[in-house]
């Protein structure tokens, strides 16, 4: 197996128990058992578990982080791009697992240093471009202020849906993806156009 597949495969690993399990439950020796690999062997690939931890943040970031830059990079009119940025965003919410509970462990963690390197090194560029579009399509806006609130709405609505059925109102239907969906681009819309 090559270096960089093993990096992969280590990657891979790293996110799913860091996920699960969170940042200071691990080890180095927890995360070199679960790679079938020996602890020195992950030493080779890592010189220490936050070096590990930040190329793990910035793997899964940059995995899905790519595709969204893909639709904010399109030649569509802005308010496509738009709409298709949430469409896309929701289905990755609604499947990736391990991409929405690393974002939320951090975002509770508050470790200012990490948090500073996933806005400045892992999510700047999708963040500038999201921006551009707001502005593109309302010159006058607050484009921070949309940023914050529709990675907000994402990741509140996706990861407390299952509570989110059990409230008033809930359903099978306000569960769905195509309705997340839909209702996320029309606030944002909404707020863009006032």
């Amino acid at each position: 197996m090559t270096t960089n597949n093993t990096q992969q495969r280590i990657l891979e690993t790293a996110a799913a128990l860091f996920a699960n399990k969170g940042y200071d439950a691990l080890t180095m020796r927890d995360i070199a058992t679960a790679c079938n690999i020996k602890a020195p062997s992950l030493y080779n690939h890592f010189k220490d578990k936050q070096q590990l931890y930040l190329a793990t943040l910035r793997f899964v970031f940059t995995r899905e982080g790519d595709a969204l830059m893909a639709c904010l990079q399109s030649d569509l009119p802005a308010q496509q791009k738009l709409d298709d940025f949430i469409a896309l965003a929701c289905r990755q919410m609604a499947g990736s697992f391990i991409f929405r509970q690393l974002f939320i462990r951090e975002l509770l963690g508050q470790d200012e240093d990490r948090l500073k390197f996933l806005a400045n090194e892992v999510m700047l560029d999708n963040c500038l471009a999201l921006q551009k579009v707001f502005v593109d399509i309302n010159p006058d806006c607050d484009p921070h202020f949309l940023t914050t609130s529709l990675m907000s709405l994402l990741f509140f609505h996706f990861q407390s849906n299952a509570l989110r059925l059990h409230l008033p109102g809930g359903s099978e239907e306000t569960q769905s993806i195509d309705y997340l969906t839909k209702n996320i681009q029309q606030m944002i819309n909404h707020h863009l156009n006032c």
